[in-house]
């Protein structure tokens, strides 16, 4: 029993500190320390015959670890202290253990009394800072839910303003591809019409060196009537090549006529493909449709040139018809001379 008050109420507490407190049961109590919330924390742990630690005493005590720590090792040296003057002194009188318990009890039911106190109104501060940081954190959740969704919004609308640009990159690339091979395609037509023009006053020259062949088959004809007079078969073949030279002059006027057309409609062609290209310069909005129509334009100069082509060759076909006729008409106006002469 002595040991035990020893132990839990060490010489420098200041319960053992003011001789005959327990004789003024009515005098105002010390202020309650933290040392003493840590000191009584461990007395009460000791009597209850559990772990005396930092944590325990924190707990029991209501203080932070660093008070438990220092307070909790001063209260081990004094209880070392405190047992080691114990064991050089004699027993305590019966009396006096008496007062030293009851002074002991009413100092524990007061340490215990504040100690709740400072516990309900320590735990009733941290429940309302626990409140407010929840409410807090609540805020803060909203806020930065609200952060994301604008933040995916914001990336949305940059990832649709990215593909936006590429599309109208790619197809202002396209357009610009199609405006260069319209011009290619307006001074390739452009190049073919003049290339046509060439053709057709070279059509045109034969043409002309056709009439004055004709012209010279005509005079021919008017020298020879006599001999034709006394060649009667070989004046039908004549006749026949003369009318067979008419039908091919006849042709021959036609595709004159037809190369006519062609090259008015090449003049008109180019003159499009220009216009064609005028436009593309102002007009890039339209430009497919241009192209189309350029290429259909391609088309038809092309037919048209191939249609010219046939009838230039139907032309030559006829020419050397003409001149074989010609040159049957001359053996054999030579060999009806050869006869009279003989």
């Amino acid at each position: 029993m002595t040991e035990t008050i020893a132990a839990a109420a060490p010489a420098d507490r200041p319960v053992h500190d003011s001789p005959g407190h327990e004789d003024r049961p009515d005098a105002e109590p010390p202020p309650v320390t933290a040392r003493d919330r840590v000191y009584a924390a461990a007395d009460a742990l000791l009597a209850e015959d559990a772990a005396v630690t930092v944590t325990t005493v924190r707990e029991r005590a209501g203080c932070s670890n660093a008070v438990a720590t220092t307070y909790l090792r001063r209260w081990r040296a004094d209880c070392s202290a405190a047992e080691a003057e114990a064991a050089r002194l004699p027993e305590l009188p019966r009396g006096v253990g008496l007062l030293v318990e009851r002074g002991v009890t009413a100092l524990w039911s007061e340490a215990v009394r504040t100690a709740r106190a400072a516990h309900t109104a320590e735990l009733t501060q941290a429940r309302e800072q626990l409140d407010a940081a929840r409410e807090d954190a609540d805020r803060v959740a909203a806020l930065l839910d609200g952060a994301e969704a604008e933040h995916a919004a914001t990336r949305a609308d940059l990832l649709a303003a990215h593909a936006e640009v590429e599309t109208l990159a790619a197809r202002l690339d396209e357009t610009t591809a199609a405006r260069d091979e319209a011009r290619a395609e307006a001074a390739q037509a452009v190049g073919q019409a003049a290339t046509w023009g060439t053709e057709l006053e070279q059509t045109r020259s034969q043409i002309a060196d056709l009439r004055g062949r004709l012209a010279d088959a005509e005079r021919g004809r008017a020298e020879q009537a006599e001999a034709r007079a006394q060649a009667q078969g070989s004046a039908e073949g004549t006749r026949e090549a003369l009318a067979e030279a008419r039908t091919a002059l006849e042709r021959a006027r036609a595709a004159s006529l037809r190369a006519q057309e062609d090259r008015a409609q090449a003049d008109a062609d180019r003159t499009a493909a220009q216009a064609a290209v005028a436009r593309l310069e102002g007009e890039t909005s339209t430009l497919r449709g241009e192209l189309q129509e350029a290429r259909d334009q391609a088309r038809r100069a092309e037919r048209e040139r191939a249609t010219e082509a046939a009838a230039r060759a139907q032309a030559e076909g006829e020419a050397a018809g003409l001149r074989l006729a010609l040159e049957a008409r001359g053996a054999d106006a030579s060999t009806s001379e050869s006869g009279s002469q003989d």
